[in-house]
């Protein structure tokens, strides 16, 4: 008489190796992942602070150099007198007067300005908890009164 053996099924050695190669693969993985993701939100944040820039741009321009309507230049502006502008906006004044949009990472609030200097812009960014801050060697904290 002849015994068939049904298996069904996998073996505990063929459940764990699939497992310890799962292990493997993850250990290759996610290093180069979250190394992506940090990225990303790195280049995320340039473009931010290339929007910041832009709007600061459009503000100067709208409220010093060609003001509309009743709009006046803040007094964190000054014109020099070779006609070019130096000083600062806060990104919250441009929120406020619809330039642009608040900036946050990770659910964490942003703050930054834009400082001119001769009618070039830079602009700078500070996230809450540490989450983002501009590399620069600008001491624009101090410039912007950001803390």
């Amino acid at each position: 008489m002849k015994v068939t053996v049904n298996k069904l099924g996998f073996t505990l050695t063929e459940v764990l190796a699939v497992i310890a190669l799962i292990g493997v693969l993850m250990l290759l993985i996610v290093p180069n992942l979250t190394s992506v993701f940090g990225k990303s939100e790195k280049n995320a944040m340039k473009v931010q602070e290339s929007e910041l820039k832009e709007a600061g741009l459009l503000y100067l321009e709208d409220y010093c150099k060609n003001p509309l309507g009743n709009n006046t230049c803040p007094g964190t502006i000054k014109r020099n007198s070779d006609l070019t502008y130096s000083g600062y906006i806060n990104l919250s004044a441009l929120v406020t007067n619809d330039y642009i949009e608040p900036i946050s990472l990770r659910g964490s609030n942003c703050n930054g300005c834009v400082i001119y200097e001769n009618n070039k812009a830079a602009a700078y960014l500070v996230c809450e908890n540490g989450e983002y801050e501009t590399e620069s060697d600008v001491d624009y904290k101090t410039k912007c009164s950001i803390n």
